[in-house]
């Protein structure tokens, strides 16, 4: 149960086929300077070793495993772990990455000197294979740092892990994540900003993300069309806002989200996904709104603009640039 001085945070790891990295995600969990933890590791029925490493760790008794019956995706264990919380705060960590000890304890004072909803902290990336570079924090200082968070909340990374939140928010049927779908932050993300009373923020990298050359956001084949499925389930909920700041965050992380999709797919999926985006710039365009592009945002809208063989081909083209930009950058 929670206490007035040492509320319980619940932390859900969702565990698929990661036998190589449960060591150090769950030890780096297992070790947070505040201890009062419910861990909820939601197995999604691994075909690797996974269970057998998480073995170990179940004689912790703050640690919980909940298995599916069968797979059902990193939406439906977040889900899984979402309704089986029982802490005053839930956040989540996936389970190839690492967290600083210090996290959950920051987060926490953070959250109750500002009577915060949602508590945001940045995240530094790392190849898989590469040595961590935890650095020294000062948690008192990093909690003063703390500060509210207004509309730029909307232009933070959309990832699920990067957010502490108050778990009574999660009242909300509509706060979970889309099945069957990858990218299924991005609707969270907003759900979450539009719906959470009071949001702040940590400026620190508080989170180590471990960049793997087979995870979802690596990938070039038909899932990326999923970013089109996720990106209208925003723009039908951030149509039906008045606030124009908002709305003009939208149409900045939608173009410069088809940048990333059109320039790395699979070349026989592209005139699909171009379709796609297309469609998306129509709906934003009703908006009605002049947003400050970023170059690539500029150039992507513009492709957009054109009748669709010159669309296209200008994407073709551009996508030879960018290799040969790459080639010779090597």
């Amino acid at each position: 149960m929670s206490t007035a001085r040492s509320p319980l945070v619940s932390i859900v790891i969702p565990l698929y086929n990661v036998e190589q990295y449960v060591d150090e995600c769950l030890e780096s969990v297992r070790q947070q300077t505040y201890e009062n933890l419910e861990i909820i590791v939601v197995e999604d029925c691994s075909t690797d070793n996974s269970l057998k490493a998480l073995e170990p760790y179940l004689a912790d008794e703050r640690v919980r495993l909940i298995q599916h019956e069968q797979n059902g995706g990193l939406s439906a264990a977040r889900n899984t772990g979402i309704e089986a919380a029982t802490g005053e705060y839930l956040m989540f960590v996936d389970s190839d990455d690492v967290v600083e000890r210090t996290l959950v304890e920051v987060c926490i004072r953070a959250a109750r000197r500002l009577s915060a909803d949602v508590v945001t902290y940045g995240c530094i990336p790392f190849n898989d294979g590469e040595a961590i570079q935890s650095a020294e924090v000062d948690v008192e200082r990093l909690e003063k740092s703390c500060k509210r968070s207004g509309s730029e909340y909307f232009e933070l990374p959309h990832f699920a892990w990067l957010k502490f939140v108050r778990a009574e928010l999660f009242k909300d049927p509509e706060l979970r994540f889309p099945v069957g779908l990858c990218y299924e932050d991005w609707p969270f993300h907003w759900r979450l900003g539009l719906t959470a009373p009071s949001i702040c923020r940590i400026e620190a990298g508080l989170y180590h993300y471990r960049q793997r050359g087979t995870s979802i956001t690596g990938s070039t084949g038909p899932k990326l069309l999923d970013v089109f499925k996720v990106q209208a389930m925003v723009v039908n909920r951030v149509g039906m806002s008045d606030d124009k700041v908002i709305k003009r965050a939208l149409c900045n992380k939608l173009h410069n989200s088809n940048w990333w999709v059109l320039t790395r797919i699979d070349a026989d999926l592209l005139p699909l996904a171009y379709s796609e985006a297309k469609k998306a710039m129509v709906k934003v365009r009703g908006f009605g709104l002049y947003p400050r592009y970023s170059v690539r945002g500029a150039l992507i809208v513009s492709t957009l603009h054109l009748p669709d063989f010159l669309g296209l081909m200008s994407i073709y083209f551009l996508r030879r640039i960018l290799r040969l930009v790459h080639t010779f950058s090597y």
